[in-house]
């Protein structure tokens, strides 16, 4: 096997879990489910933006904010713009975020995915869509959590206890 394959952010590796994360965005959700459904992609994009800056930034959020919307059937443009300002959020503050162990990065992760959650909300209401209560803003806690299971699982997987510092 290739070492690249093997290395941390390989082009597979990346595109693999980007890819699961649209299929996961895919699936037909329902009731309590879709209420409190993470954004997959967003967390996805998020994580790599975090780990693998000069792999994944602003162009691949946008192109895979305009696949959201054209799956979820949004605005054409909400998402991306909102997940090219988390990815801004994410890299002005990828310093810090990189010191602290999963769970306190999820912490820090909230109001940057409530953030991009409401930039979503205010695009499309200002579009078209009447704001749909603050119900939306739920999957906000479904990606915190998202967000810290994967950061969990990629730390152990790569040998790194849960309560190391990076």
């Amino acid at each position: 096997m290739n070492v690249s394959a093997q290395t941390p952010g390989s082009w597979r590796r990346i595109l693999g879990t980007l890819a699961l994360a649209v299929l996961l965005e895919q699936l037909p959700w329902s009731g309590w489910a879709l209420v409190v459904r993470p954004d997959f992609v967003l967390v996805g994009v998020l994580f790599w933006t975090l780990h693998q800056p000069a792999r994944i930034g602003f162009g691949t959020a946008f192109c895979l904010g305009l696949l959201v919307d054209f799956q979820d059937g949004a605005v054409f443009g909400q998402h991306a713009i909102a997940y090219v300002i988390g990815v801004y959020l994410v890299l002005y503050l990828r310093l810090r975020l990189l010191q602290f162990d999963p769970h306190r990065q999820a912490a820090q992760m909230f109001p940057i995915l409530l953030g991009v959650q409401t930039v979503v909300l205010l695009v499309g209401w200002l579009a078209v869509n009447p704001p749909a209560g603050l119900s939306i803003l739920i999957p906000v806690l479904g990606s915190t959590v998202l967000w810290y299971l994967v950061a969990l699982f990629v730390r152990l997987w790569h040998g790194k206890g849960a309560q190391d510092r990076a």
